[in-house]
């Protein structure tokens, strides 16, 4: 099968795709509709959502309707994206953190970009109204000026000459960009100048980093932006996001959680209507891949449920599949979906999960202590569970585990929902007159390890029943193996080899200060067999840019130089690599 018939289905990720095609492309269930009104809505919003469940497609398409309608409700929506924040990870700039200014240079930059893209300031001979902070009145040379300064502070983290680049960015730049008052008064000013109704931050990627001093950073600015006409949002993954001390999820935001799988027949339905009218658009209706697909309409819905909810695990599943059919010269069938499947689990799924263990130094055992006690104990329970006689067929994939357990054990299994290995379906009462947390295994998963007792998988799906949950006491002395290990692994204060807790930044006993490890420098030296891109076009990239690193300093034009490396593919590959060091 050619690979240009493919193209818009392996384009899983929204900043793959251009502005006018996200419109074309994006499907609004009632979930959707839901979420990108709360987006276009007032107030303070946080998309919560492990990577691929469409936070970033949501976004943009609220986006996009906000521009459409602008003439009539002149409602401003900046979308922004903070993907490439690692690099700038410990970097100062003088007694400034250079993240912090990046940010706000950041916001000016796509609120003007805004301005021009709706024409509000393409004249040049309309004053620029940045003019009174930089003293530029061109517009177009404003936006100039604003990208090269973000991309010098960009730089900054890996360049031998950083004293020729603060000179070039200049202090007083800084000083403007990193004052989050004026930043306010600038933004209030643009609101009135323009006669807005409101303007609608939409913040991507910017808490997906690893990095709690950034994210507690960001949040301290967007808790001072929201306000009168101006209202935030911003893409958070779950469970282990730093918000910092002075912001509160529910007085400061309302969550809004992008888990779309349901169990239930009406969520089952409502997910295969989704991917279904989704794949439509992204499949030309001239080739006869819409007939080889769905023709099988079964083994399409297998695909749908194994990506538990996720779009682009859908997309990933259903590329795989089509690969072991042509393998297998069987068609799309069943037995190419579960081999696809168990290779999604065993090269994505997993691999990102321990990865996590370079990205997170301080957490680096609470990831390996999460998935340990999954699949070597949790699973094991619920398989025993799901084979155990009773009255009906009921299958489980849920599980609760009490409040009381040891913040270790939450901590790592919070960590198995970054991942999305995990979801967390909210609390619930468990037996003893206590609460616990229930969490889902995403299906995949469950049905690489044959946890489920019909060996048809999709009836096994069916009979999910979330009432049918294994419990486990948050004192089980399971648990407790598990936390030895994690005890005696534990990482010591330098000074007085004191076990030091999670994220600890000063040492409990002795009050020496923890050092905090870069972790960009080992994201950028990473095979690029570590990206979340097909294994043909790894294969095609890896003998000229064999690193991470390699690829985000080549250009698009140095990627197209590759055979079969065109437009899209060169972004793809791109986007990825981008994706890999913002976590």
């Amino acid at each position: 099968m050619s690979d240009d018939n493919l193209e818009l289905i392996q384009a899983a990720r929204c900043e793959d795709l251009i502005y006018s095609q996200i419109s074309d492309l994006t499907v609004v269930g009632d979930f959707e509709r839901k979420v990108i009104d709360t987006i276009k809505g007032i107030g303070a919003h946080l998309l919560e959502g492990s990577r691929g469940v469409g936070k970033s497609m949501l976004l943009r398409q609220a986006e996009i309707e906000m521009d459409r309608d602008f003439l009539e409700h002149r409602k401003l929506g900046v979308y922004i994206s903070f993907k490439t924040s690692t690099l700038l990870e410990g970097v100062t700039v003088g007694q400034r953190d250079a993240f912090q200014a990046w940010v706000g240079a950041k916001i000016l930059e796509g609120l003007h970009e805004k301005l021009l893209t709706l024409d509000l300031i393409s004249d040049e001979n309309i004053i620029d109204p940045y003019h009174e902070i930089f003293g530029i009145k061109s517009p177009k040379t404003t936006k100039i000026y604003l990208q090269e300064k973000i991309h010098n502070l960009q730089k900054l983290a890996t360049a031998s000459n950083k004293e020729e680049l603060v000179h070039q960015i200049g202090n007083n730049f800084l000083d403007k960009v990193n004052d989050i008052t004026s930043l306010l008064e600038t933004v209030k000013d643009i609101s009135s100048q323009f006669n807005l109704s409101k303007i609608v931050f939409l913040f991507d990627e910017a808490a997906h980093t690893f990095i709690p001093k950034q994210q507690e950073i960001f949040f301290e600015i967007y808790k001072l932006l929201h306000g009168e006409k101006i209202a935030v949002k911003a893409a958070v993954y779950p469970s282990i996001t730093s918000y910092g001390r002075n912001f509160e999820i529910g007085q400061d935001a309302i969550l809004v959680s992008m888990d779309r799988f349901d169990h239930s027949i009406e969520g089952r339905n409502a997910n295969r209507e989704l991917f279904r009218n989704m794949l439509l658009k992204r499949i030309p209706q001239s080739i006869s891949l819409k007939k080889k697909i769905f023709s099988k309409g079964h083994v399409l819905d297998l695909c749908t449920y194994l990506s538990t909810g996720n779009p682009r695990a859908f997309l990933h599943l259903l590329n795989r599949s089509l690969e072991k059919a042509e393998q297998l010269m069987e068609g799309f069938s069943e037995r190419a979906v579960i081999l696809a499947a168990q290779e999604f689990v065993d090269k994505e799924l997993l691999p990102y999960h321990n990865n996590l263990a370079k990205r997170l130094p301080k957490y680096s055992y609470h990831v390996k202590l999460g998935i340990n006690l999954l699949i070597n104990y949790l699973i094991i329970e619920l398989k025993n569970k799901n084979s155990s006689q009773k009255k009906n067929n009921d299958q489980s994939a849920f599980f609760t585990v009490g409040r009381d357990t040891s913040p270790h054990l939450s901590l790592a299994l919070n960590i198995l929902c970054y991942s999305g290995i995990l979801a967390n379906k909210g609390t619930i009462a468990v037996p003893g007159n206590k609460t616990g947390n229930r969490y889902m295994v995403h299906l995949a998963l469950m049905v690489t390890e044959k946890a489920f007792s019909i060996t048809d998988v999709a009836e096994a799906i069916k009979l999910l029943n979330v009432r049918y949950t294994k419990n486990f006491q948050g004192n089980n002395k399971e648990f407790d193996k598990y936390l030895s290990n994690l005890k005696e692994a534990s990482e010591q204060c330098v000074k007085c080899s004191m076990d030091l807790p999670p994220s600890a930044k000063f040492c409990p006993e002795c009050g020496a200060k923890v050092e905090m490890i870069p972790i960009v420098s080992a994201l950028l030296d990473e095979p690029v067999d570590s990206l979340s891109i097909s294994d043909k076009i790894k294969a095609r990239i890896k003998s000229n840019f064999p690193l991470v690193r390699d690829i985000l300093d080549a250009s698009l034009d140095d990627l197209k130089l590759i055979p079969y490396i065109k437009e899209r593919r060169s972004i793809m590959i791109k986007n990825a690599a981008e994706e890999f060091i913002s976590g």
